[in-house]
């Protein structure tokens, strides 16, 4: 093992600068009341993940064949423009009747938003888990820039049992 090398002038001098800068923890913050608080935040847990019934139910590549015309889309759900608190609603309501009617494949719109980072955007994956919309939804996928892009869905629905 190397044995340090001795300071010089130079390296005394910048040492003394930095220490002039340091100053002590204020007493009404001890250390030990510093190791009591948590490092981390608390957040909620994960939505469980959709349950299917059978294979049939699930989607495997649907969004591709949409993407190529082989399916086509029956409902446009339009969400521009809306809050979140008219936004959601106007899905479940929207979603319900599509799947009532027996469509498969819905066209959700949300927009983008300023720098893809739109509201609605952002909460539609987690609308789709709620649990009213969970018995309908299949599955999801970004949509093609000719149907919207970043700034719409497919959402696959199950098959209508009645």
């Amino acid at each position: 093992m190397k044995t340090p090398r001795p300071l010089t002038q130079n390296d005394l001098n910048i040492w003394h600068r930095v220490a002039r800068t340091v100053h002590p923890l204020s007493q009404s913050l001890h250390r030990s009341e510093a190791l009591k608080r948590p490092s981390y935040i608390h957040l909620p847990p994960a939505p469980k993940p959709v349950l299917h019934k059978s294979p049939t139910d699930l989607q495997i590549r649907s969004d591709k064949k949409v993407r190529k015309g082989k399916i086509a889309i029956e409902t446009k759900i339009d969400l521009h423009d809306l809050t979140c608190d008219q936004a959601f609603p106007a899905l479940v309501n929207k979603l319900t009747r599509a799947h009532h009617r027996g469509a498969r494949c819905v066209l959700v719109v949300t927009g983008k938003g300023a720098n893809l980072e739109g509201v609605l955007r952002k909460s539609l994956p987690g609308w789709l888990m709620e649990a009213r919309l969970r018995p309908f939804v299949a599955s999801f996928a970004p949509a093609h820039i000719r149907h919207g892009g970043t700034g719409a869905f497919y959402v696959f629905l199950k098959r209508n049992k009645g």
